[in-house]
């Protein structure tokens, strides 16, 4: 098998990974710690795009009761992570920068949406874009992330290899 045939097999195997935990909560399945502290639930999964729901819990927010920026932050490097995963690279994508625009405001107790997109797959970069939505539709925030592409083989890869056999 080509390194094209196993990167569109390793793909497929994530994205059939991330769509049986659709509607789930993050915490219960294997993912990296923060991930599962994040406690995200997947919307859907596609080849370059992954959409999730938060609840936006008190410590995540700031000391007037809103979304902390940092957070948002984190909320929308975690999607960009986890949408790596449905390119099918053998390797782990990392954040070599990161850019937001805050341009709104959530409170505790709501709940968001975090759609991650692959704008560009080059030969060592990707070029990626994220969004938090309130559940109204209303934009929360914008980011932008350039993430190295590299050769180490994160866990849940493993994991979704094992439940492709």
């Amino acid at each position: 098998m080509n390194l094209m045939q196993q990167n569109k097999k390793r793909s497929e195997n994530m994205i059939n990974l991330f769509n049986t935990f659709k509607g789930k909560n993050l915490n219960a399945f294997p993912v990296p710690p923060f991930t599962k502290w994040l406690n995200g639930k997947i919307n859907k999964a596609k080849y370059g795009e992954i959409e999730l729901i938060f609840e936006i819990r008190p410590e995540m927010a700031n000391p007037t009761g809103l979304l902390h920026g940092g957070m948002q932050c984190a909320l929308m490097d975690d999607t960009i992570g986890m949408m790596t995963a449905t390119l099918g690279f053998e390797g782990f994508p990392i954040s070599i920068d990161f850019h937001v625009d805050y341009l709104g405001k959530v409170k505790v107790g709501d709940e968001v949406r975090v759609i991650g997109r692959m704008i560009r797959d080059g030969r060592n970069i990707i070029h990626a874009t994220v969004e938090i939505y309130d559940m109204n539709g209303n934009l929360i925030s914008t980011g932008n992330s350039n993430l190295l592409k590299t050769h180490f083989k994160p866990d849940y890869m493993n994991k979704a290899e094992e439940l492709s056999e």
